[in-house]
């Protein structure tokens, strides 16, 4: 089983990869020359795809079947969204709005179901002790 998980991850990535090289074969040179600008500062770079980077660690906390890789997952979705509606509020206001409450609700959902799950862990661990 571990080695269909495995396969389907690698099989992601290599679809993403795929994906991407097709995508920047369509830029023209001057796009090309722009894309290789940014390139150069990889911090802004990580800043534009957090949500797809927290699609992608969601996709292997399913496969894997763990909670806290999910919760990590929706916290960077979240804050990925929260960005991009900071960024969309400049060009359309109500959108922008959209974006930032539904990134808002996701990280503090994730945050909760998160401490939730640390203070029944840790609960359980001093009923265990004091037994």
């Amino acid at each position: 089983m571990l080695l269909i998980q495995i396969g389907a991850i690698i099989l992601a990535v290599f679809i993403g990869y795929i994906l991407a090289r097709r995508e920047y074969k369509k830029f023209t040179a001057a796009e090309k020359e722009q894309f290789r600008k940014e390139l150069k500062n990889p911090f802004l770079i990580l800043l534009n795809v957090l949500h797809q980077i927290g699609y992608f660690i969601f996709f292997i906390g399913i496969v894997f079947n763990n909670d806290p890789i999910r919760y990590i997952a929706f916290f960077l979705i979240g804050t990925g969204w929260i960005i991009d509606g900071a960024k969309l509020y400049n060009v359309n206001k109500k959108r922008g709005k959209i974006l930032i409450v539904i990134g808002s609700m996701a990280f503090l959902t994730t945050s909760f179901f998160a401490l939730r799950s640390f203070w029944v862990l840790s609960l359980d661990k001093v009923v265990v002790l004091y037994s």
